[in-house]
């Protein structure tokens, strides 16, 4: 019983260090938990597939075949999903501000090895997935990136206007409003309600931005979405447009409608791009 042991204790001590391998993703974004949990699993299952096997086997053979079967069943299950679970596990860790940048910088260096080594559909996937947590931790720039190098034409109706409608946004938000124009005009219409709802939203910031401030207002509904994100940029649409037509009044309720809604990232959604209410955004920031 003392070879399996012994086995087992190893594959415990290597399991972590596997699963990082397997999924991409670096040891020190796993959290203590997560490492118990790989390294118990695995002892448990080598010290149970060793003692069986201890019935019919010399103990060195038996501690040798059963954490061999271990070995294989571990690398097997790490397999399944492996790259879905190692971009959810860097995701989360970019909401955390003491692991943000490593996360930040693990993500980026996965994205780009898949981009390479998987389909380009396949690879368009995770790209959409990873752009929602760096977009929520306001690392726009990052989110752009990674959406631009999508092949938009390996994907799906459905999922190519979620794409162009994330890449119309990203840039909207860069202050590039050409590119903006370019790839909401590139969404085939009507697009699923989800995206519509967004796009819709999206030219009218374009319009409020730009200074047609009758035509953006128009297209904002009367009461707001119950959606929180989607109601906020609808006030950001508002605060630009009143600005513009010099109703500063108007402009800073709805600014103070975001705040409450969104909070201090909902105010830098109004500053970028820069509009009419930008000023006042940055004046409710405290400069």
């Amino acid at each position: 019983m003392l070879h399996v042991t012994l086995v087992a204790l190893a594959l415990g001590f290597v399991a972590p260090f596997l699963r990082a391998w397997i999924w991409g993703a670096p040891l020190a974004l796993f959290s203590t938990a997560m490492i118990l949990r790989a390294f118990l699993g695995e002892a448990l299952v080598a010290c149970f597939a060793g003692g069986m096997l201890l019935l019919a086997l010399p103990s060195p053979l038996a501690a040798a075949v059963g954490g061999g079967v271990t070995l294989v069943l571990a690398a097997l299950s790490a397999r399944r999903h492996r790259h879905l679970r190692g971009l959810t596990l860097i995701a989360y860790r970019l909401g955390q501000t003491d692991a943000r940048d490593e996360a930040r910088t693990a993500l980026l260096a996965k994205l780009t090895k898949l981009r390479r080594s998987v389909p380009p559909k396949e690879h368009a996937e995770y790209a959409l997935f990873a752009a929602l947590p760096l977009s929520a931790v306001e690392l726009w720039a990052d989110a752009r990136a990674v959406l631009e190098t999508v092949k938009l034409d390996a994907l799906a109706p459905d999922a190519r206007a979620r794409a162009l409608q994330a890449i119309a946004t990203l840039r909207l938000q860069a202050g590039d409003l050409e590119g903006a124009t370019e790839a909401f005009a590139a969404i085939p219409r009507p697009a699923e309600p989800a995206v519509e709802r967004w796009v819709a939203v999206g030219e009218a910031l374009l319009l409020a931005v730009q200074g047609a401030a009758d035509e953006a207002l128009a297209r904002c509904p009367e009461e707001n979405d119950a959606d929180g994100a989607l109601a906020a940029t609808y006030d950001v649409v508002r605060a630009h447009a009143h600005a513009s037509r010099g109703e500063d009044d108007e402009a800073r309720r709805a600014l103070l409608r975001v705040k409450h809604v969104a909070g201090d990232p909902g105010l830098r959604r109004a500053i970028g791009p820069i509009g009419p209410a930008s000023d006042l955004a940055r004046e409710l920031l405290g400069g």
